[in-house]
Formats: C-alpha cells, structure tokens, sequence
C-alpha cells in the first residue's frame, strides 16, 4: 500500500488555509464589524431612564434589534478568540485546556483544529505533541495535556501511562467495536453473539455514544458508517462473548473424547458450551545452556522472551535472580551468518504453525483416495532451521512441543510490542523501548541489523499489533528479491511509500488521528488508550528511513505518547547512533551508548530475509480466497453390512514402540519412563519409518544435521547402546541387541519390537491395494481404531514433520472414504467415523460441511447449528471465520430441515 506523492502538499495547503482563516478571524470579522455596526464600547454609561425608554417605546426604526444583533456579534467573536488564545496558550505553556460542556464543544473542537494544522504548516504537528518516557539526545524534554497541545518544560511533568481502574463493585458489561467496512449490525451480533437477530441490542446500547469528529451518532440500525463505534453489551452473566477480532481466552484445540449421549455422537461434540479455555505449555527455563553447534549454535533459554514483544508461550513461574543470571539468551545462528533471538524465532515457529492451519483448512478430504495425496510444501531453509532451533528448546527442558494450534494460542494473547531485543552483550539480552525509539544505523553491518528489526516487526504485525513504514528505495535495498507488491497485501502491516518524505507524512498524519482519539477518550497515551478499548487498533508505529529529517526528530520527541518509532539508515546526533562493523563489533553514540556499545547485534542477511518473508507471507491466506465445497463420494455398489472396528490384537513381542503421538516404549506391558535419551527417542521413530533399515549416514543426516560427521557417528552409537541397555534392563535379558546392524543398515528387530505406525500402514497399504467393493471396505475397517493420534508429535525434524503432515492426510483419506461408503446403510456409523477425522484435523471446513450434510439427512437441525458454532470457536484461533460457502450450506440445510417438518 502506497500514499500518493501529493500527500504532503495537501498537509501545506491545511496548514495556509488555517492560517487564512485565522487571519479572518482575528482581522477581518472584526473590521467588517466595525465597519457596519461601529464599536461596541459607548461612549458613556446609559442611565436608567435611557435604558427604560428604549425598553418601552416601539422599535420603530430596529435600532435597538440592530444593536443586540451587533453585540451578538461581537460576542462571538470574542469567545472564538478566547478559545484559539486559550488553545495557543496551551501548547505553548502544556496546560491541558478543560472541556467546555454542551454545544460550545464543537466550537473548541474548531479552534484546536485550526491552531494544529497552522502548527502542522511549520512541520511541528501541533495537536500531535505529548509526552516522550525517552527524549532524544540534545532535545528538549516535552510534556502534554490530554488535548494533545505540547510545549516545552520540565521531564517531570511527562504523564505516564495510566491505565483506568475499575473497581469489582462495578464491572463494565460492554466493550467498544469499531465499524469497518462492509458490517452490519445483523454481521456484528451474529460475530459476537452467534445470532444476527440480537442486532437491536447493540443498537440500543449505541444510541447515545458519542462519536468521533466528523461521524454522526446512531439514529437508524440500517445505516452505519466505517469509523464509528458501537458498544457490544455483555450477556446479563456478565459473561464476555466470544470476540473474533480479539481473543481474551481462546478456546481449546483437541477434542479426544467430546461425543453426545442420545442418537448422534456429533450432537454434544459439536457444542461450543462445553469447551474449556485453553492451557498453553510453559516451558521452563533450563539450568544449562545446549551445545553450540557449527551451523545453528542455540544458547538455551526458554521460549519466552524479556522483551515484551516476543512471540513467547505463558511465562514460566518466577525465578530467584541467580537463576535467570544463569540461564544465558536464546540465539540462533544460521551458517550464512544470520543470528536472532528468541522473539523472531517464535515468530516463525508461529508463522509456519498459520501456514499448515490455513492450508488444511482449505483441504478437502477423500476425494483422491486410494491416491496418495500430493505433498506439502516444505518451508523455506532458513525458516526451517530457526524454527527448529526453537522447538528443540522445548525438547531440551523435557517439556511437550507445542502443536500448531498451540502455537496459534500462545501468539493470541500477544500484546502489542512495547520493547525491541537489539542483541546480546555479556550473555544478556539487550533490550530498548520501542515508543520514542531513535535510532541511526551505519557501517557494512547495517542492512543486516535493519533487516532483522524489519523482520521482527513484521513477524508482529498482524492483528494490529505493529505497523512497519518503509520507502519504496529502502524496501528494494533491504529485501532485494522479494515481492514487495504481494508481500505488502499480504501483510497489512506493512506500508510501502513511494518517498522518505511520503513516509515522514504517513507518520504525521498518523500522529494527528491518534491525537484527536486520545483526546476524544481522555486518555493520556496509546497504551492508556488500548487498556481502555481494546478493540480499537492502534499498532506500534516504526518507520525506517535514510533521512533523519527534523520532522522526524519532532515526531520521536512524541513517540513515547503515540507508540513511534524511527530506524535510520544513517548517523543520526540526534538520536543513538550504531556504528556496527563487519566483526559484529558495534560502536554506540547518543543516549543509549552505554547499553549498546560492545552489544552483538541481531542481523539477518539479504538471501535469509526473502526465505524468513516468504514464511511470514504465507501464514496469512486472503479471507476472499475460495473455500472448497465438500462433495460426497458416489458409495460403492453391492458392499455388505459392515461390522464395527475391531481392536488391535495383542501382540506377543516383547517390546511395544509407540509413534503415534509422543515417543514412548513399553516392556511385558510396562511403560518405560526413565533411562531412555531423548536422541535414543529420535532414532527409535526415525527407524520406525525405515522398516528396511537406514545406514548410518543416512540417519546421521536426518537426526543431526548440525553435527560434525564425527560428533554425529558417536551420537548415532551412543543412542544405540543406551536403547539395548534400557530395553535390556527393562525385559530382564541380556542377549537381545533390539537394534540390528546388517551390512551398512541399522534396523528395529521386527521379532522383538511391535510398532503401531507398521499396523497402521500395513493396513493402509491393504486397503489402497484391495479391489473396490466388500473387498476395500473390510480392508478400511479397523482403520478408526488404529488412527490415534498424529506421528511423533515430540518431535521437530523436518523429516517428522513431513511425514506427520503426510500420514494424517493419508488416515484422514481413507477415514473418509470408509464413511461415504457406509453412510447410505448405516449413516450414524459414518457420522462417528466423520467426528473422529474432523478430531484429528479441526480446522478443515470442507470437514465441517460433510458432517452438516448427514445430521440434516438425520434430521438433527440443533446438531447442524452446533457443528457451525464448533467451526466459528475453532476458525476464531487463526483469526478468521467461516467462508460465507459454508455459511450458505447452514442456511440452506435448516430450511430444507424446516420446510421437512412442516410437511409432515
């Protein structure tokens, strides 16, 4: 998104014509005043009988109208003086101007307009000014009233954020939505309460809210207009519903045993009442840093940043200072030269989360079967690799790695980003305030360092969080080989301005819309402001720029207030000035020189940067993009009445190995909790999938990429040594050595372990080879109960990943397809059989669609409804909805449900 080029001038032409108008105000009304109705001070004082006489004789010749008429006048352009003087007054002295009651606020609202674009003409955006928490060096500290007028003074007069408080007596029962484009109130309620029809009560509640400048207040619920605010009461249980724009709890993921008692399984698992808020891991911190490596060297801290903005799961409980002094910062480097900590490594463990969500949202499901399906994409290298290093973080302190859906959680509850993680310097994270932020960059080390600010930003720019400015020049020299156009529509963070001077006036006018807001709510700050409404956006503002322009210098005095801040590609003796150098060495100037100099800077070089965007384009998919409709598959003819799933038989190997779900083993029917390493773990999966067997570089590769061939081959026979001794101990015999080594291959002894992934497969591959008809549906059937859970879901692999992603499309295939051919004789069979697929993949509405279609053919219109609210509640955690596909398949199925009955 571009601003047009003539975005500034405009700025100038506000700011002459306001000063033409103050010139007529204060010169010519009152010289045409005097000309037409002379002075309006006497000559001398009336006496009573003149005052008397000219009350009771008859206005003949209107003098005594004229002359209330021409003090009228004079009156009010006294008082419209007296309000600029008091507006002028304020800025200057940064006394807060009160708020005069009734219809003589319209008239002060005027005069503040015209005293800040006049000021706005001089490049000092006057009703933008407020207080800065971090002046720049050499300026002079600013402090401001809650109407947005600055003057200079005393630091100690700078108002902090305050955030209401609200006592238990009185709790708030409603919370402020603002109006974009294309709401109704009907699409309003149905998004926050589940039904349109409730739209008069956010009408009512509405009626008298006051708008901002310019909108006028509700008076007709068919008409709403982009900008204005309407109020959401709560349920009388005080109860806040559920929001879609933001999410307070968010709801719970997995759904392992949620059936219904009465005719269909699906009736209760499809209700939203019954699901719980949402527990996300909190990792703790580790006692140890992990080995460095020569490709990605991970100092272990938690996922959780102390940064404040950092994409990080819950915090951990809290710890002694001793212990967080030990536990050195989370970084990442990458062997192309690329370090970053733990807030951007989040970020892309949750962006590649998005992107699989998104897609298996879209994906319909057994349409292909037997077919394999096609694969996924992978993402990109450097993504990968960090992402990697993050989760491993959790493997690390014995901690569950977090799924996708975790992930989406965690990043939910994110606030906007009021804190930058710069570095690292004596194995602590170097951290500044992101409000009021100036910044200048220089040396060959700066577009690197630019790079990885830029990155971060945008890896928190979604959900109005953060809002990245950049000019077109310097978004070419920063990310040479991206897409700028897709990357920007994608990202709506993200704005791209055909000049630096485009930029400078994107912030300015910015500025000026939150100043009038904050004065509108009587707040002090941003902050102050999101506390008070948290659904109006005001994203964290950061451009980066080649110009350290006076007006930028203005406008950071004001960041700490209107949450701005500036990047330079350049010194800057206003600001703090780095000066980084090709040996990471960096050389500070300014008022966080102490802080910064010595600090090894976080960086992301050019070719990383186009793999980490490309990451961060794809998490997002436009919401108008189609939603495929779920078609049911023609049933097989001539098939017998199926039987129910029958459970796995017993097996008589020693060992058991479960790789559906987390990693684990069994010994003569015991779970083996202790001994066993979490690299014996990762071989024993890796070879759970290799029946055959893998040689040695093969698994090395695949398990420790990182290490060095050496490193790596002691690992391996490491890890096989600590499997025979733990399943030796485990079993009570001392010959078995459970994993063969035959010629170059190392393989699970298949007489002494059982594995549940080979059941699984084998069956798989039966059915898929087995010819349509009785034939493939016995072969399908114990499918249901061999399909648990996902492979290997503590685990972090690119190749477990893979194949995570590849075995659930397969099962979930096949589960479907077994349901379209039982549905026709046994359709409550299938609806279970579709309940367990739409378990193991909870955000597919093709999924949801299917099992809407059978509970109308059973004729359960309440089931059809819950299973819609189910796709709401869950669709909510990726900050979407349902497409309006599915949306019209609810309205069609419950009138062709309706007009049914009535028939009967």
């Amino acid at each position: 998104m571009t601003r047009p080029r003539t975005a500034r001038a405009s700025d100038v032409w506000r700011g002459l014509g306001a000063l033409a108008a103050l010139a007529v105000l204060f010169v010519a009304v009152p010289v045409g005043l005097y000309v037409v109705g002379g002075s309006p001070i006497p000559d001398g004082l009336p006496t009573w009988s003149q005052v008397s006489g000219a009350l009771m004789r008859p206005d003949t010749d209107h003098s005594l109208f004229l002359g209330v008429i021409r003090l009228m006048g004079w009156a009010a352009w006294l008082f419209l003086v007296g309000l600029v003087a008091a507006e002028v007054v304020g800025y200057l002295a940064g006394r807060p101007v009160p708020r005069l009651p009734g219809l003589a606020r319209p008239v002060q609202y005027l005069a503040r307009d015209l005293v800040a674009m006049a000021a706005l003409l001089f490049g000092t955006t006057a009703s933008l000014t407020g207080p800065s928490a971090t002046p720049v060096a050499h300026a002079v500290p600013i402090t401001v009233d809650q109407t947005g007028i600055p003057s200079a003074g005393s630091a100690q007069e700078s108002a902090a954020p305050v955030a209401p408080t609200t006592g238990e007596e009185s709790p708030r029962r409603w919370r402020t939505r603002v109006v974009k484009r294309g709401d109704t109130l009907w699409s309003i309620a149905r998004r926050e309460y589940g039904a349109g029809r409730l739209y008069p009560r956010i009408f009512r509640a509405s009626e008298n809210l006051d708008q901002p400048q310019g909108l006028s207040k509700l008076t007709d619920p068919d008409r709403i207009h982009p900008g204005q605010r309407v109020r959401i009461p709560y349920p009388v249980d005080d109860t806040p519903p559920p929001r879609r724009d933001v999410q307070r709890t968010t709801p719970r993921i997995d759904h392992p045993q949620e059936r219904t008692t009465g005719a269909t399984p699906t009736d209760q698992a499809t209700s939203p009442d019954a699901i719980p808020p949402a527990q996300s891991p909190s990792p703790q911190r580790p006692d140890r840093p992990s080995t460095t490596r020569p490709s990605t060297s991970v100092a272990s801290t938690p996922p959780q940043s102390s940064t404040g903005h950092g994409h990080a799961p819950t915090p951990a409980p809290r710890q002694t200072t001793s212990e967080r002094n030990n536990a050195p910062p989370f970084t990442v480097t990458l062997p192309t030269g690329t370090h970053v900590g733990i807030g951007l490594a989040t970020a892309i463990s949750i962006a590649i989360a998005a992107t699989r969500l998104q897609r298996r949202r879209r994906r319909t499901y057994g349409t292909t079967w037997p077919d394999q399906p096609a694969p996924n994409p992978t993402p990109p290298a450097a993504a990968a690799k960090v992402r990697k290093a993050h989760l491993d973080t959790y493997a690390e302190q014995d901690q569950p790695i977090p799924t996708d859906a975790e992930l989406i959680e965690q990043d939910l509850a994110l606030p906007a980003p009021d804190r930058l993680t710069l570095g690292i310097r004596n194995g602590q994270e170097v951290t500044v305030p992101l409000p009021g932020l100036g910044l200048g960059l220089t040396g060959t080390g700066a577009p690197d360092v630019a790079r990885a600010i830029a990155t971060e930003l945008l890896a928190t720019s979604h959900r109005d969080r953060a809002e990245l400015v950049i000019p077109e020049p310097v978004a070419q020299v920063l990310f040479p080989k991206t897409d700028l156009t897709a990357l920007a529509t994608a990202k709506p963070g993200l704005i791209i301005t055909p000049t630096p001077a485009a930029a400078i006036t994107h912030l300015e006018t910015e500025t000026i819309h939150r100043a009038r807001l904050l004065d509108n709510a009587d707040q002090p700050d941003v902050p102050a402001l999101r506390t008070t409404d948290p659904s109006e956006p005001f994203p964290s503002l950061a451009v980066i720029t080649t110009e350290p322009s006076q007006a930028l210098h203005t406008l950071i005095q004001l960041g700490s207030r209107y949450a701005i801040a500036a990047i330079v590609l350049a010194p800057w003796p206003a600001a703090t000035t780095l000066h980084i150098t090709d040996d990471d060495t960096t050389h500070a100037q300014g008022p966080h020189a102490d802080a910064l100099t010595g600090t090894r800077l976080f960086k992301v070089t050019g070719p990383d940067t186009h793999d980490l965007l490309q990451t961060l384009r794809t998490a997002h998919i436009p919401d108008d993009e189609p939603v495929p409709i779920s078609t049911p598959r023609a049933p097989e003819p001539g098939h017998p009445e199926p039987a129910p799933p029958n459970p796995l038989q017993a097996s008589e190997r020693l060992v058991k190995l479960h790789v559906l779900g987390p990693v684990r083993l069994e010994a003569a029917g015991n779970p083996i909790d202790t001994g066993l390493r979490r690299n014996a773990r990762e071989l024993l999966a890796y070879l759970a999938l290799h029946l055959n067997g893998a040689t040695r570089e093969q698994a090395t590769t695949a398990l420790w990429p990182d290490h060095t061939p050496k490193a790596a081959t002691t690992t391996l026979h490491t890890a096989i040594n600590n499997i025979r001794k733990t399943l030796r101990q485990a079993t009570g015999l001392r010959e078995p050595m459970f994993v063969i080594h035959a010629g170059t291959r190392y393989r699970l002894d298949p007489h002494l372990i059982d594995v549940d992934l080979w059941h699984l497969e084998a069956t798989l591959t039966q059915a898929r080879q087995a010819p349509a008809g009785p034939a493939r549906l016995k072969a399908l059937q114990p499918i249901p109960a061999l399909y648990t859970a996902d492979f290997a879901t503590d685990l972090a692999h690119d190749w477990a990943e893979a194949h995570r992603e590849h075995l659930r499309r397969t099962a979930i295939d096949a589960l479907i397809y077994l349901a379209n051919l039982t549905q026709a004789d046994h359709p409550d069979q299938a609806l279970t059989i579709m309940e367990q697929a739409l378990k193991h993949d909870p955000y597919s509405e093709p999924l949801y669609q299917s099992v809407m279609r059978l509970q109308a053919d059973l004729g359960r219109p309440d089931a059809v409804r819950r299973t819609y609210q189910l796709s709401v509640t869950r669709l909510a955690t990726l900050d979407t909805e349902p497409a309006p596909e599915t949306y019209q398949l609810l309205v069609d199925l419950l009138r062709h449900l309706s007009l049914h009955d009535s028939q009967k």
